[in-house]
């Protein structure tokens, strides 16, 4: 009796061990496989570089859209200038 005890404690820890040993190879597989999904530094550098680039065309866009506008009040005031010495002189 004690025998057969030995012997299925001997078999419960190889299968435990055995069990620890593929789950260390799935740990093993499933990191190197997370590590491939992630992007490597070149490529993450380049999709930074992409959006600054977007950003910066977009500010830009604003600027000359703004600048536009400074434009057209400048006109309007320059006008409005003129119309009133135009009144200035003949009063």
């Amino acid at each position: 009796m004690v025998f057969l005890f030995a012997i299925a404690i001997v078999d419960v820890e190889r299968h435990a061990r055995d069990f620890m040993e593929a789950a260390k190879k799935f740990q093993l597989y499933f990191l190197g496989l997370q590590r491939e999904d992630q992007p490597t530094k070149a490529e993450m550098l380049r999709k930074e570089i992409a959006t600054v680039e977007e950003e910066l065309k977009m500010k830009s866009e604003i600027i000359k859209n703004q600048e536009r506008l400074i434009q057209g009040w400048r006109k309007d005031l320059s006008d409005q200038l003129v119309k009133h010495n135009t009144e200035l002189e003949r009063v």
